[in-house]
């Protein structure tokens, strides 16, 4: 068996056939890397190996072929979350969208996934209304679709800021339905579902099976 190890560049190489990265070291000369060995992952322990005089390496070693990866690196299909309908099928698909009927943002429409869908003025927000200064930047509002109910709500936000449901204020979570009317600042969006009681995402699925 190969005495794999890997650099913190993550670069994988024989520890039997090389005293350090190869291709880091052709690169960027001295530097310390981060090992991963053959091991078993429950014991972990840090040790300096290998002094080659052109590099020190402080090194976790770590059992298994399987192999763990140095924290900052590849983040493991354990850790990753995934969504409702991305484990059942494969994707996270649309289940409905806001539609754009005042404001700045007329006639767009944003879509809609399972979970929580936030509403702010901010790039990292999944509706984002960019256009509209009294939207707060982050969290003004969350729209979720729950599916195991089938159902879609709205809740306020992180933000101080109020939303408003056919124009009566939001301060818990609220169900909401088809043609509804969200208000977030000067900006008013209706609902259109797609997942209803004659169609669901899993529902399509289970008749192909």
């Amino acid at each position: 068996m190969k005495n794999l190890i890997q650099c913190n560049n993550g670069h994988y190489y024989d520890a039997d056939e090389y005293p350090y990265c190869p291709h880091c070291a052709q690169a960027n000369g001295d530097q310390e890397f981060t090992t991963t060995l053959d091991t078993d992952v429950n014991d972990v322990f840090s040790t300096t190996v290998l002094d080659t005089g052109n590099a020190g390496f402080t090194g976790t070693v770590v059992e298994n072929s399987t192999f763990a990866t140095t924290a900052g690196n590849v983040e493991s299909d354990e850790q990753k979350t995934v969504g409702y309908y991305e484990d059942a099928i494969g994707t996270n698909p649309v289940v409905g969208w806001l539609v754009c009927i005042e404001g700045n943002h007329f006639g767009e429409d944003f879509k809609l996934v399972t979970g929580r869908n936030f509403i702010g003025r901010s790039a990292s927000m999944d509706i984002k209304l960019s256009g509209d200064s009294s939207v707060s930047r982050e969290k003004h509002a969350v729209i979720v679709y729950e599916p195991k109910s089938n159902i879609y709500l709205i809740q306020s936000g992180d933000s101080k800021e109020l939303s408003y449901l056919n124009d009566e204020v939001v301060l818990e979570s609220k169900q909401i339905k088809v043609n509804d009317i969200i208000t977030v600042g000067a900006t008013k969006l209706m609902f259109i579902p797609c997942c209803s009681d004659k169609f669901t995402w899993e529902k399509l699925e289970e008749k192909k099976d």
